[in-house]
């Protein structure tokens, strides 16, 4: 009837459709075939990392009256492991960032990063999801989130006034659930109208309960994945939709269905079997049935084409069978393999430490015991006819003597303590989990030489130690985000795409936004949020204020363009993330985009506002009249003044310069009158003297 080909997909022969109970046939054969059956070893791996992390290890059993401590090695690394690599992802506002495809998408690209974070965080409780995803990654090697719509349709009963012709519209209708007659000619009709309604939920799926065929490569490739919940009962097919008289006659589950070795160690401490998961003797609406949802590639109407279809079964019986769009599964691996969906996970890594490590554990402790309880050696001599001998032995207070009848055939064996021999091959065993994993048992990146004080760590040392843990922290956040976290994503949006029927109105910010994904684009890129990276919160507050004084300082500078208000709140929102806080909006505000448009204004409102802007140009211009006034009546005194300062400046140079002139003038006058007398006088006495020379009467004074 079918051929497989190369991809493991079935191509139906000679253009033939394929009938139900030939893919029912066919399904329960890929079931069988598929990686994840309870008997192949990846199963039987993923059963002994679960019990080794409950530190129950039934392939390492006690010996009689031997130590039975088991080593925590496969928990701690695990729970280590979480600690790095969750962290960076919870430690942001927004998982993922959605970016637009093309220019008609850079609107909605925003909506649709709020939306499918506040579904993931908020619907779904995000953090814990996140939590078990990882945790079954680290434990079982894979771990697998799954994306769904729930409809939560729900008839509400309406009721409406008709007239006769309207009635008899109204009778015809499949929402028609009865009428009144008002007497008036009129009838209130009740209409039972389906108000439609749902939820994208996501859960986790426990690896006992996923199958997938062998050899491929990735979950897109696979010709066959299978989710086989083991909770399904007869009451939940109902109530999804399928013929209760179909579901009445399925088979039960069969405690020959059950995954012996996973369940019974992850439920270990619970009550476990059969009966036990059945609660003892239900009622057939709560009977538990083998249910599958199944995603296989088959040519089942005989185009020669496989497509991918979504079958659910139970047993032989299909109660639905429909093309799929896509594989509803997420999944994440810390150590990929190439070519491989399943790879390796930390447990893998560890569980033979832990078998050294508890061996190591056990002879030491066993040494221990027997060297500070020593056994007696008791000679036939020394015992005495009463019995007391043995009984004062056994005696256990501290100084209880021992009665014995000969002490000299009575000693201890003495064992020698050699157990502070193994503290070395403790040390090997704790290096080699560091070396494996990257995780060291000290915690945070410090080796055991930051706790020795006899040996000094550098700063620099001690960063590089840190760096090195964190390195590996982060390529398998890294593996996470790229893998599973952008697929999930992505499912989120095509399910919010495809199914919800109406937009729903949610709180963001403190606002209530509508979000309506009907016409959004599916194929919008993601970029997947881990945080802030790996290194201590000193760090990335100091390189976060480092962006923040360059960004302050480009600002003050001639390239202040190359800053934009968005730019700062963006180093802001992660510098106080940085700081340990994970709502950033609470201490800066997004810088608003686009203004919003203006309403057209009142009439009455411009005519008021006109007459006010008249008013006040009036005024301003009355005003700068004045000014100007005064200011030329300012400048009139000033040039007044300053003329009157200048001719009383004249007018008084002009009389010291008079003065000055009258005094040189007098001087001068004195000089020559002083001159003039000085001449007088010597002419006089020259006169006089010739007088006397030339008088014929001789000299007077004779």
């Amino acid at each position: 009837m079918a051929t497989m080909d190369a991809d493991a997909s079935v191509i139906a022969e000679d253009g033939e459709a394929m009938s139900e109970s030939e893919l029912a046939s066919l399904c329960q054969q890929f079931e069988q075939d598929a990686v994840g059956e309870e008997w192949d070893e990846i199963a039987r791996e993923q059963e002994r990392a679960i019990n080794y992390y409950y530190r129950r290890m039934p392939d390492l059993p006690a010996g009689e009256g031997s130590s039975s401590v088991t080593s925590d090695t496969v928990q701690v690394t695990v729970d280590d492991a979480m600690a790095e690599v969750l962290k960076p992802f919870v430690s942001s506002d927004d998982f993922a960032v959605f970016d637009p495809a093309g220019p008609e998408d850079e609107e909605v690209a925003e909506q649709a990063t709020d939306y499918v974070n506040y579904v993931l965080t908020v619907d779904n409780a995000g953090f814990i999801l996140f939590h078990n995803w990882f945790k079954d990654a680290f434990l079982t090697k894979l771990g697998i989130v799954k994306v769904w719509w729930e409809d939560k349709s729900r008839v509400i009963p309406q009721q409406a006034i008709l007239d006769s012709m309207q009635l008899l519209e109204a009778r015809q209708s499949p929402e028609y659930g009865g009428e009144q007659d008002n007497g008036d000619g009129t009838y209130t009709v009740t209409l039972n109208v389906m108000e439609p309604d749902g939820k994208c939920c996501i859960e986790t799926v426990p690896p006992e309960e996923f199958k997938i065929s062998p050899y491929a490569r990735t979950i897109d490739e696979a010709a066959y994945v299978c989710h086989a919940p083991k909770n399904v009962t007869r009451s939940d097919l109902i109530e999804m939709g399928y013929d209760r008289d179909t579901i009445e006659g399925l088979p039960a589950w069969s405690t020959t269905q059950t995954d012996t070795g996973r369940e019974q160690a992850r439920y270990n401490d619970e009550r476990y079997g059969g009966a036990d998961r059945q609660l003892g003797t239900p009622h057939r609406s709560q009977e538990i049935v083998a249910f599958r949802e199944e995603y296989i590639k088959v040519d089942f109407n005989g185009d020669g084409v496989a497509e991918l279809r979504k079958v659910h079964r139970v047993q032989d019986v299909i109660l639905l069978n429909e093309e799929a769009v896509d594989c509803p599964f997420a999944i994440v691996c810390p150590i990929p393999m190439p070519h491989k969906v399943y790879g390796l996970s930390l447990a893998d890594q560890t569980t033979d430490l832990q078998r050294i490590e508890t061996v190591l554990w056990r002879q030491m402790l066993d040494n221990l015991y027997k060297s500070n309880n020593p056994r007696p050696i008791i000679g036939d001599g020394a015992l005495k006819a009463d019995g007391s001998t043995g009984e004062s032995i056994s005696d256990p207070n501290p100084g209880a003597a021992i009665l014995t009848k000969d002490v000299t055939q009575f000693r201890f064996d003495a064992v020698p303590f050699t157990a502070d021999k193994s503290f070395g091959m403790l040390d090997y065993v704790q290096q080699k989990r560091a070396q494996r994993t990257g995780f060291h048992p000290t915690g945070n990146g410090l080796d055991r030489d930051a706790l020795n004080k006899s040996k000094v760590m550098t700063a620099t040392q001690a960063s590089q130690v840190e760096d090195k843990q964190n390195a590996r922290a982060e390529m398998i956040a890294r593996i996470f985000a790229e893998t599973g976290v952008k697929r999930l994503m992505r499912l989120i949006l095509g399910t919010l795409i495809q199914y919800q029927p109406k937009a729903r109105v949610i709180k963001l910010r403190n606002e209530w936004v509508e979000m309506d994904p009907r016409g959004w684009n599916p194929e919008m890129d993601v970029t997947i949020n881990v945080g802030l990276g790996m290194g201590n919160k000193t760090e990335q507050l100091a390189r976060s204020q480092a962006v923040l004084e360059l960004q302050e300082r480009l600002a003050m500078s001639p390239y202040g363009s190359l800053v934009t208000a968005d730019n700062v709140y963006n180093a802001a929102k992660h510098m106080v993330t940085a700081a340990g806080y994970k709502d950033a909006d609470e201490f800066v505000t997004e810088p608003s985009g686009e203004a919003p448009q203006e309403q057209p204004p009142n009439p009455e409102l411009v005519k008021v506002q006109q007459e006010g802007q008249l008013q006040a140009a009036k005024l301003q211009g009355e005003q700068q009249m004045a000014s100007m006034k005064l200011e030329l009546q300012a400048q009139e005194q000033a040039q007044k003044q300053q003329l009157q300062r200048d001719q009383a400046e004249f007018e008084a140079q002009l009389a010291r310069e008079k003065t000055a002139l009258e005094i040189e003038l007098a001087r001068e006058k004195m000089a020559m009158e002083q001159e003039l007398a000085r001449e007088q006088a010597r002419l006089k006495a020259q006169a006089d003297v010739e007088i006397s020379k030339n008088r014929p009467g001789g000299d007077l004074s004779e």
